[in-house]
C-alpha cells in the first residue's frame, strides 16, 4: 500500500502522543497501528489519503457518539456516509450539547 506522507505523519505523531500520555502515572491512551501495518491500513483507508481517513473517522465519530446518545438503530438509520462533514460537524456539536443539559 501506498500511504500518502500527510497520513503517515498524522499516524506517527498520534502514536507519539499516545506514547507520551501512557507516560504519566494513572494514564493510558490507545494508539494507531504501526504505518507499516499495510494490511490493517489498506483495509481502513483504501486510498491511503488523509483525506480519506480524516472522513472516515468523522462518520464513524458521528456514528459512536449518536449510538452512545440516543441507540444504535437511530445512529444507523441516519446514514451519515451520505452527510457532508459540516453536516456531521453540527449533529456532533448538537448531539454533545444535548448530552451536557442531562
Amino acid at each position: 500500500m501506498n500511504m500518502e506522507q500527510s497520513l503517515v505523519n498524522y499516524i506517527n505523531a498520534q502514536r507519539k502522543e499516545a506514547a507520551e500520555f501512557s507516560k504519566q502515572p494513572g494514564c493510558w491512551m490507545g494508539s494507531f497501528p504501526e504505518t507499516t501495518e499495510t494490511e490493517y491500513w489498506s483495509d481502513r483507508v483504501p486510498s491511503g489519503t488523509l483525506k480519506e481517513f480524516m472522513r472516515i473517522q468523522l462518520v464513524e465519530d458521528a456514528y459512536y457518539i449518536t449510538a452512545d446518545a440516543v441507540g444504535k438503530g437511530y445512529a444507523r438509520s441516519l446514514d451519515f456516509a451520505n452527510w457532508s462533514d459540516k453536516a456531521i460537524e453540527r449533529h456532533i456539536e448538537n448531539i454533545c450539547r444535548n448530552e451536557e443539559l442531562v
